[in-house]
């Protein structure tokens, strides 16, 4: 069943099964907003702090705004500057995607959200559907333009933080890189052991698990390396209750990690972001030999299910 409804202010897609309640808002992104499991009472998505969304402008800078739920994080990360049909084009901060009004259509029980760029010629689409306790997301990003141009995509998908979660990397995860500079973690890319590392004190300190709110810490590390499986998610045991995230490990091969332990504004989240592109901005893809181009009229297409249960 997919409503129509309101939602802290906006328009909302309302998808609902006998499992899950999932929350999109059109106008803010295409953001998925909730996701919520009705049985365990139970929101796995961190909630905007604010009684409503503000309206962010292209190029808005997305700490300055709510930095919850799940947006896509498309063409890039990290603010940069690309060249392309002889010209700079500033790609934003976190991309254009969550700055984006979609248009949208639900047919077959499912929801079509669809927008064209305003700094590049492409055209964005994806569909959600509840199936249980799964929601299927379908991504096709199509270059219309005549020339290619350079791009990340990253599921900068922000879940709830609890000191008993169990975070889950791709199986075969033996190292993590640190990116950002950290007081536990050290210098940028410094190469970690996973899932037990020292801190700069010489203590263990373990990446599959976080610190609790109080730590007033943030981490940025990625798996070293492409991933094994395409497969991540996170374990709640006060809740028994299992995120789990499926991706396609050709098309999606690096997988980001993002936690605030207090650090970025008090909040309490973190964030498993299976990506194409390590790491974080053209500039650094480009020079890792890591960056994905899109030809001209070819398209990027996959899928993500995401499971609670």
């Amino acid at each position: 069943m997919i409503l129509e409804s309101i939602f802290k202010g906006e328009k909302a897609l309302i998808l609902e099964s006998e499992v899950l309640k999932v929350v999109v808002l059109p106008d803010i992104g295409g953001k998925i907003a909730s996701i919520y499991h009705k049985g365990k009472d139970f929101e796995l998505l961190f909630q905007n702090k604010e009684k409503i969304y503000r309206r962010p402008e292209l190029y808005a800078a997305f700490e300055n705004y709510d930095a919850s739920g799940f947006d896509d994080a498309f063409p890039t990360i990290d603010a940069c500057r690309v060249m392309y049909d002889g010209k700079k084009v500033l790609y934003p901060d976190h991309g254009e995607v969550w700055t984006s009004s979609f248009n949208y259509k639900i047919e077959d029980n499912r929801a079509y959200l669809w927008f064209k760029s305003a700094i590049l010629p492409y055209e964005y689409k994806k569909v959600l559907e509840l199936d249980g306790d799964r929601l299927l997301l379908k991504y096709e990003i199509i270059n219309t333009g005549k020339d290619a141009f350079p791009c990340i995509w990253a599921m900068h998908c922000l879940i709830n933080c609890h000191e008993d979660m169990e975070l889950i990397f791709p199986e075969g995860t033996s190292e993590v890189i640190n990116v950002h500079e950290s007081s536990r973690l050290g210098e940028v890319n410094k190469v970690h052991s996973y899932p037990v590392t020292k801190d700069l004190d010489g203590r263990d300190y373990r990446l599959d698990r976080v610190l609790g709110r109080e730590a007033n810490h943030s981490e940025k590390y990625y798996v070293n390396g492409k991933v094994r499986e395409g497969r991540c998610g996170a374990y709640y045991p006060h809740k028994d209750i299992t995120y789990s995230v499926k991706f396609d490990k050709e098309k999606l091969p690096y997988i980001g990690f993002w936690v605030t332990e207090g650090g970025f504004r008090g909040d309490y989240n973190c964030a498993l972001e299976p990506t194409n592109g390590f790491y974080d901005s053209i500039d650094i893809t480009a020079k890792n030999g890591k960056v994905y181009s899109l030809d001209p009229g070819k398209e990027l297409k996959f899928d993500i299910e995401i499971n609670l249960k």
